[in-house]
């Protein structure tokens, strides 16, 4: 989830007509305490143009945990993430997925030419096929599941569904080379599909240190698991919320989404 610095389509993924020009302030506010307690604008001077963010995101890992070897960045929309996290971690491995045929090509030619970022244009869930997956106006908000009818920050009306059928893998049917000295990273933002990743990921996150989760703290969509579900299986996976990295406001300034920081503490139990 992200902000860029050219465009306002983000911004408008949580609005309605009625809170628009109170919500542009409120991000408005929060890009600009970014800028002022970020590296952001050296970067800038020294002409890398990042997403506001995985700026953000990225540059608080990076103080949390100092090195990584291995990242796997699912749900990479345009590769705002992974653009970040290949500059902050240049040593870093990193594989790259992005279901939707629209953005792919975009993180294909962004990244082509860097022998470190493998690119992957398939779903990940706890299955190996095809999936039905919901293409969204917005991106960012484009799912396997549902937008949720309670849903009042970016609701069904707003969006221009289009349902299309993806691949779809389990991430331990790859058998990615994870680095076992736990600087391996698994970041998801699969909007509300988490836990089914985290379902088909077993054996792999044996091998995973850290892992970043974009947390719903309102039904955002159908049959997304809670907050407590979220953490109670991370916990038993041998995990421990180390803390958040970032947020996202809904209608009337609501924290609906939030990206957490899990590190493991001990082999997950059988």
């Amino acid at each position: 989830m992200g902000f860029i610095l050219s465009c306002t389509t983000k911004n408008k993924i949580f609005l309605t007509k009625d809170n628009y020009i109170t919500m542009k302030y409120s991000i408005l506010i929060k890009q600009l305490f970014i800028v002022a307690k970020s590296r952001w604008v050296l970067q800038l001077v020294q002409g890398k143009l990042f997403s506001f963010a995985s700026f953000e995101v990225v540059s608080n890992l990076k103080k949390m945990v100092p090195e990584l070897t291995t990242i796997i960045d699912v749900g990479a929309n345009s590769g705002q993430f992974t653009k970040v996290a290949a500059h902050l971690y240049p040593q870093a491995q990193i594989h790259t997925f992005e279901p939707l045929p629209d953005l792919y090509p975009i993180i294909k030619k962004k990244f082509g030419s860097n022998p470190n970022i493998k690119t992957y244009n398939i779903a990940l869930g706890n299955e190996d096929g095809t999936i039905l997956f919901n293409k969204n106006k917005f991106g960012h908000t484009s799912s396997v599941l549902e937008i949720s009818q309670d849903n009042i920050h970016f609701t069904r009306k707003d969006n221009e569904l289009e349902q299309i059928r993806v691949q779809i893998k389990k991430l331990d049917s790859l058998a990615l080379p994870v680095d076992k000295t736990n600087l391996s990273l698994l970041k998801l933002d699969v909007q509300g599909y988490e836990l089914e990743v985290l379902k088909g990921a077993d054996e792999t996150i044996k091998a995973i240190g850290y892992i970043i989760i974009e947390a719903n703290l309102e039904e955002l969509y159908s049959s997304q698991p809670s907050f407590n579900t979220m953490n109670n299986y991370l916990q038993d996976k041998g995990f421990e919320l180390m803390g958040m990295l970032d947020f996202n406001l809904g209608n009337k300034n609501k924290y609906i989404e939030v990206d957490l920081l899990y590190r493991k503490i001990s082999p997950q139990n059988e």
